[in-house]
């Protein structure tokens, strides 16, 4: 169980809907003073040993806390003596650092441990040039790693450019740049990834012994937010757990801290307050989408049911010959009809086969659409009249020879699904043959074959009226697959009743009419 409290190092990633501006992080710094981890001698006097142990006693503890703000700057002493000499600020932003540390110390020298870099310092730019995966001295970057270490890396500081004063105008963009500089190149090459860091820094160095050096500070904790609104947070918050460790590699002090999450809380009221104001937006926003669509969807008449299909003819698989083609149109039964409008009947192109293992694949991927309606507007008895049938797609395919002659290749058909869906459907085909060799003779050398005189009598004759089809004596010869899919929806005023009143209708067909 001890494990569970020892602090990790690791980054942690949260994710928060509020603004950003809104996060606060406490941290709270305290050095372990090197007197009371220094063993005792053995051989002194029992007096001293005494004596020594009141003045570690009497050490005044060196701790500090502060709340920082995100992308607040707070200055250290090295950066108070930097900015304080107006002769050391160049850039834009370092001119107004030179103005808030005179503010600073017009009020008094501060005497911080605890202090930021933001995103527009130089260390939140150059620093993160390029980030190992180990610490072996042998490891060497990729270009990848070196590439990406540069994608944040800005111009900071006030970089002057010659302005040739002989021409009358500075072209704001230059078209073509024949010496690009690595900068444009990542600029340009490298999708970046926007994204803000803050650091949160200890200045580990002696107070009695003046300002410290750059290489006596320390980060303590690094916030990263990106595009997306997620906040990296390296290492994570302590959450009751044991403090985090930091020396001063130079001097040997040992220092250790906490972070806590310090953003206020928002009470009961303002939540409902928020969630009010949410609920106003989205309202509005509803009222925005129901303007534009309006109040009326369309919906077929009472007792009509529309039938929406979108489909695609993918391949025709493992047949004779090459170059195929299909021609399919959609079979109408009793009490269906369409638009005039609408087409029912296609041909596609003329595609060559491909090998896949020993198949011959011809890939189409021909689109189509129609759209039907079924109302029936007699009196049926279920007694004597079957339920009607949906409709079905007849497929014919034909092959072309070189002489531009067609062959029939096969016939098939397709029955539209009776529920929505999307549908993948695997039609086997089969041809007529004729009683003699003669007929596949001229089929090979002259072109042509039998042929079907009605092609619905490939499934059930739309003309057929009887309660039995005998198809005995018929001959055939089994031939290739077609593959289809079909993307298949429903539309009726009867879906609206029974989602209302949450009965079962039965068969939509049954109560249409």
């Amino acid at each position: 169980m001890a494990d569970l409290y020892e602090p990790d190092l690791g980054a942690a990633y949260y994710r928060s809907n509020d603004p950003v501006k809104n996060l606060n992080i406490s941290v709270k710094l305290e050095r372990v003073t090197s007197s009371s981890i220094v063993p005792q001698q053995a051989d002194e006097k029992e007096d001293q040993n005494v004596e020594m142990q009141n003045m570690s006693d009497e050490v005044q503890k060196d701790e500090e806390e502060k709340v920082f703000h995100w992308q607040e700057k707070i200055f250290c002493l090295r950066e108070v003596d930097l900015y304080s000499n107006e002769a050391n600020c160049e850039g834009v932003m370092e001119k107004k650092y030179h103005r808030d540390v005179t503010e600073i110390l017009d009020k008094g020298k501060p005497n911080n441990r605890l202090f930021s870099y933001v995103d527009h310092d130089k260390f939140s730019q150059h620093d993160e040039t390029i980030k190992y995966l180990t610490t072996s001295a042998n490891e060497k970057p990729s270009l990848l790693s070196e590439k990406m270490a540069n994608l944040r890396r800005r111009k900071v500081g006030g970089g002057k450019k010659e302005v040739n004063r002989d021409v009358g105008f500075v072209p704001k963009i230059n078209t073509v740049d024949y010496d690009p500089s690595d900068e444009l190149r990542n600029r340009n090459h490298i999708m970046a990834a926007p994204m803000q860091v803050h650091y949160i820094m200890a200045d580990l160095s002696r107070r009695e012994e003046g300002n410290g050096t750059k290489e006596e500070e320390a980060v303590l904790c690094t916030v990263q937010i990106d595009a997306n609104g997620v906040i990296s947070l390296q290492p994570d918050f302590n959450k009751g757990k044991k403090p985090y460790v930091v020396e001063n590699n130079i001097k040997g002090d040992v220092f250790e801290y906490t972070i806590e999450h310090s953003s206020k809380t928002m009470n009961r009221q303002e939540q409902d307050k928020e969630q009010k104001m949410y609920r106003e937006v989205y309202s509005r926003h509803a009222d925005f989408l129901q303007a534009c669509v309006g109040e009326d969807f369309e919906l077929p008449p009472m007792g009509v049911l529309r039938l929406l299909v979108y489909g695609e003819m993918e391949c025709a698989r493992d047949f004779e010959y090459d170059d195929l083609y299909l021609h399919f149109f959609v079979d109408l039964p009793k009490h269906w009809t369409a638009d005039r409008s609408q087409q029912l009947s296609w041909v596609t192109q003329t595609c060559k086969t491909k090998v896949e293992r020993r198949d011959n694949v011809a890939y189409f991927s021909f689109p189509f659409n129609f759209e039907l309606f079924y109302k029936d507007t007699s009196i049926r008895e279920q007694d004597k009249e079957p339920l009607p049938h949906f409709p079905i797609i007849m497929v014919e395919v034909l092959s072309l020879d070189m002489w531009n002659r067609f062959r029939t290749e096969g016939y098939t058909y397709i029955n539209i699904p009776t529920h929505p869906g999307t549908y993948k459907e695997n039609a086997r085909c089969w041809r007529p043959i004729g009683r003699s060799a003669a007929a596949e003779l001229r089929r090979f050398f002259i072109g042509g074959s039998p042929e079907l005189e009605d092609i619905t009598y490939t499934a059930v004759p739309s003309t057929f009226q009887g309660s039995h089809l005998s198809k005995y004596g018929f001959r055939t010869e089994s031939t290739g697959t077609v593959k289809a899919k079909l993307n298949v929806i429903l539309q009726s005023q009867g879906f609206m009743e029974k989602k209302a009143n949450k009965k079962t209708l039965g068969n939509l067909l049954d109560n249409l009419g």
